[in-house]
């Protein structure tokens, strides 16, 4: 078997051949994956055949009613998607600067750290580049890392969720977070002096999916004092939506303390007097390893690094 080389590649392999590798992954079936190209499926049938004896293997596995990826063809397909994102990325960053524009900056984040540190952060980039167009994608740290790994952003102020994401991902801490059981004010249990771990599986929860770290700790605190997770419950990683179903009936939340500052403070909720599991780990930047940042990304990461050093708020225990 030849050996394969990143020169050889170049030099035989066209972005029709990523483009096939990801439509066919995405449907399964050739037909439908050749008229997604507006190709003829022989023609479609033909280049995979060809992609197949270049690198010297099955990419997919033909079954009576599917293709699916082999373990080698999964590989392949996620590094197509890879290279196609950054394409398009590529071509988006030229039309912009081509309008007059300063190219965009895709941000992840958790929600606690949405209205802790970074608005400050990118308020203050802004300034210096007003014409730098700026997008934050807010959602838990596990689909945002999948997100980052697939150049979807540019990086992330989350969390590393699984042992092996290091060698991915370059991670900086920034804070910790205690997480806090919140309720509405005029929930039964806001009134109360001392609450109970278990009495709060009584009541139905708004929860962050399995995935997110949050959840993890709050099923670990569960699991260690013998209760069972709770099976009334309702998942969302939008503090927003949360806070709302707060309102709108008798449920309870677990939330980082660093997004209950203002809705404590419209006097709408309630922080109950109990601690529930550790707080959580760090949260930090994330950045693809080996990989340099663009100017604006590394003026972003810089002022992240300002806001941490000079504002590092205290956090009230639970009376």
């Amino acid at each position: 078997m030849d050996k394969l080389s990143s020169t050889g590649l170049c030099g035989w392999m066209r972005f029709k051949h990523l483009l096939l590798l990801v439509h066919l992954d995405k449907r399964r079936n050739m037909r439908a994956a050749a008229r997604q190209m507006h190709l003829s499926q022989p023609a479609a049938s033909k280049m995979l055949r060809d992609l197949e004896t270049h690198f010297g293997f099955a990419i997919f596995e033909r079954q009576p009613r599917a293709m699916v990826p082999t373990e080698l063809g999964a590989q392949l397909v996620r590094h197509a998607e890879i290279l196609l994102n950054d394409i398009e990325r590529m071509v988006e960053d030229v039309q912009r600067m081509r309008e007059g524009g300063y190219g965009r900056l895709l941000i992840g984040a958790i929600p606690a750290a949405a209205p802790e540190i970074l608005p400050a952060a990118i308020a203050s980039l802004k300034q210096r580049r007003p014409r730098l167009s700026v997008s934050i994608d807010e959602q838990s740290s596990d689909r945002l890392l999948q997100a980052l790994e697939y150049k979807q952003l540019d990086l992330v102020i989350g969390r590393l969720t699984a042992v092996n994401q290091h060698n991915l991902f370059d991670f900086e801490p920034l804070l910790e977070e205690p997480l806090r059981v919140v309720v509405a004010h005029d929930h039964p249990l806001a009134s109360q002096e001392r609450v109970e771990l278990a009495a709060l599986c009584h009541w139905p929860w708004v929860l962050h999916p399995p995935t997110s770290p949050m959840r993890q700790v709050i099923e670990a605190a569960l699991a260690d004092a013998g209760i069972a997770s709770p099976d009334d419950t309702i998942e969302t990683t939008s503090t927003q939506t949360t806070l709302q179903l707060l309102l709108n009936a008798p449920m309870l939340a677990v939330l980082p303390w660093s997004v209950l500052k203002r809705p404590l403070a419209s006097g709408q909720y309630a922080v109950l007097p109990l601690t529930i599991g550790k707080p959580l780990d760090y949260y930090g930047i994330i950045t693809r390893k080996r990989e340099p940042l663009s100017s604006a990304a590394a003026e972003l990461v810089a002022e992240l690094r300002r806001q941490v050093a000079s504002a590092r708020p205290g956090v009230p225990h639970p009376s």
